[in-house]
């Protein structure tokens, strides 16, 4: 895990609310959300206490190009069909595209969930 990785998971798994997290596997070893083009591996699989369960996309500040744009839209789609029992994260550290984070905004959603 990178640096801005370790941050994300470690301050949403110290949230009152969170039972569990797990780093989810990439490139068709882990749990996949089926794009049109190509699967989308989020970061993290986490669990709150009340059984809902978060994915989590982590993106550095520079990575906001159109792969991530599309990865946000394939995630929010996602978590929109799953139910409410499913949330979806994109999350940057400061700044965010359409439909994703920042890492402020984020950990406070997550906290209420």
């Amino acid at each position: 895990m990178n640096n801005f990785e370790t941050t994300i998971i470690t301050e949403i798994a110290a949230l009152p609310n969170i039972a569990f997290w797990h780093r989810n596997l990439g490139r068709g070893k882990g749990f996949s959300i089926n794009g049109y083009k190509s699967n989308h591996y989020p970061d993290f699989i986490v669990g709150t206490r009340s059984g809902k369960i978060i994915l989590i996309e982590t993106k550095g500040d520079d990575r906001d190009n159109s792969d991530s744009q599309a990865k946000c839209r394939l995630g929010n789609k996602w978590a929109e069909l799953a139910g409410t029992k499913f949330s979806y994260f994109m999350v940057f550290d400061k700044k965010a595209i359409d439909g994703a984070f920042n890492a402020d905004k984020a950990r406070e959603l997550i906290r209420q969930l």
